[in-house]
């Protein structure tokens, strides 16, 4: 009940539910319906115009998925606050200094957690990027379903069946309304800037 009444109170309930948060996407990603690099392909355009979603790159965070960044940041946040509430409750007061003490104890856990997370991603980044590029290429040449309404060359998502499991995967074409869900098509091609594949109409 000690382990409850601080996960879900003030300030570490807020890194509880982003952590809940974290291990639902992840269940998700493990039963194919979500890409964990569903997010890089927006992320690399920030990176290159120079926007502030580089900073994660520039603070050491390269080489892995965004989701498994984030993942890492507010697992160790959590870890913090937990322990950081636990051992220091007793600073935190009452009133408005309970809320103002407890913000505080929020960021300082941020703080320390990013470099942290920074160090447990850097023997990860071998490791993503062997089995990233031989993932993605794998799927090229197998025939996938449209699961969205229609595919452009800025939208679109299939289904594709791999070595007994489903993903769910980013699809371009160049020609609009050629496809809509439920269609078949062929990966021809993955662009490793967008994370996304070219689609073609499966000639067989």
């Amino acid at each position: 009940m000690d382990f409850l009444n601080t996960a879900f109170t003030f300030p570490t309930v807020v890194y509880s539910t982003l952590l809940l948060i974290v291990l639902l996407f992840w269940l998700i990603s493990l039963a194919g319906f979500a890409d964990p690099d569903m997010l890089d392909g927006d992320a690399d355009i920030e990176v290159e115009g120079g926007a502030d979603g580089g900073s994660l790159w520039q603070m050491g965070f390269g080489g892995v998925p965004l989701t498994v960044s984030i993942s890492l940041i507010v697992a160790l946040s959590w870890v913090v606050s937990f322990y950081a509430q636990k051992l220091f409750a007793y600073l935190l007061g009452d009133g408005v200094m309970f809320y103002l003490t407890g913000g505080a104890f929020m960021l300082g856990s941020l703080f320390v957690a990013l470099p942290l997370a920074a160090a447990a991603v850097r023997p990860l980044r071998g490791v993503f990027d062997s089995q990233q590029t031989s993932s993605k290429d794998a799927l090229v040449g197998l025939e996938c379903v449209i699961a969205t309404g229609k595919v452009t060359a800025t939208f679109g998502q299939a289904r594709v069946s791999h070595e007994g499991s489903e993903q769910l995967v980013e699809v371009r074409c160049d020609e609009e309304n050629t496809f809509t869900q439920g269609d078949k098509a062929l990966l021809i091609e993955h662009n490793t800037t967008t994370h996304s594949y070219t689609i073609v109409t499966n000639p067989w």
